[in-house]
């Protein structure tokens, strides 16, 4: 920056320069009439001292322009706006006060006021599960996550582990530790699928996850198995604290939807008008009873015995 403001200097000299008045006795007495007068030379000097202070402060008022040119732009964010992750970016703060030069004096100079696009959502959750839930804001669309990857253990005749949230577009991966067949499916709307069968050693297989909600996870082959994959559809998300609070920074403003979830209890919803100022919510979950559930067909189980 401080090689262009030079260069930038040091163009205005050489224009100033070229705009310097040639002295009257100059004009009407070329070098050919003979040397000048002392008198002549003092007068030469004076207008030359007189143009430099001239040049000078012509420079300064213009340097003055540029620097408060460039304290405006860059307090107004004059650089393109990056969204981290397109939601992940901080809300835009007032801009700090610029400074203005009026008779050699700085002054303070009012700077726009850049209003908040991003808030906080935060609150409490007590009650059955409070202690495994998570909360995350429902309409708040994010893009998928393609980069990343979540794996599950089919070990001991078990999901592992058994409980698990991760954003839409994310790709799970199960690979079989056990000598016996497992054949893993789901039947939940939006994320529905079937693994086929296959054995320890054979090359685990994967799915992506592309629609929120909550994914149950089976085993056509022993009923035992469970697991849950919460999905959401953006970063806005959070799990509870063991004292049961929670926090979402970087919530656009506006009508929102926000969720808690547990696995064990029964998911609540909440819609409130997001502002700068933010919002507070609070849940209180009942329990969830297990039920028993059909295999891939839609049929009991057999008589396989775990």
């Amino acid at each position: 920056m401080m090689h262009r403001k030079s260069r930038w200097s040091f163009a205005l000299v050489g224009m100033a320069v070229t705009h310097i008045a040639v002295p009257a006795f100059a004009q009407d007495n070329p070098p050919s009439s003979g040397a000048p007068t002392r008198a002549e030379f003092n007068k030469l000097q004076a207008d030359v001292r007189e143009q430099r202070q001239l040049i000078i402060q012509m420079l300064q008022t213009e340097q003055q322009r540029y620097d408060m040119l460039l304290r405006l732009l860059q307090g107004q964010g004059g650089g393109a706006a990056v969204p981290g992750a397109a939601l992940q970016a901080p809300g835009a703060e007032e801009a700090p006060p610029a400074e203005a030069s009026s008779g050699g004096k700085k002054a303070k100079a009012a700077a726009p006021v850049v209003e908040k696009r991003f808030s906080t959502v935060e609150g409490k959750v007590t009650g059955a599960g409070a202690e495994e839930a998570y909360v995350y804001v429902e309409n708040v669309r994010g893009p998928l996550a393609r980069s990343k990857s979540l794996e599950i253990r089919q070990e001991g005749r078990q999901f592992i582990p058994g409980v698990a949230v991760v954003q839409a577009g994310t790709s799970v991966t199960f690979p079989n530790f056990d000598t016996v067949y497992h054949n893993v499916f789901s039947s939940s709307p939006r994320n529905s699928f079937d693994l086929g069968t296959y054995r320890a050693g054979d090359k685990p297989r994967s799915i992506t996850l592309t629609g929120s909600g909550v994914v149950e996870v089976y085993c056509n082959i022993h009923q035992k198995m469970n697991a849950k994959i919460l999905v959401v559809p953006s970063p806005l998300f959070a799990k509870v604290k063991s004292d049961g609070s929670f926090r979402i920074d970087n919530v656009p403003i506006g009508a929102r939807k926000v969720v808690v979830w547990s696995p064990r209890g029964k998911p609540l919803q909440q819609r409130l008008e997001l502002t700068g100022a933010g919002a507070q919510v609070s849940f209180a979950l009942d329990k969830e009873e297990a039920s028993a559930h059909l295999n891939k067909f839609g049929q009991p189980y057999g008589s396989y015995k775990d």
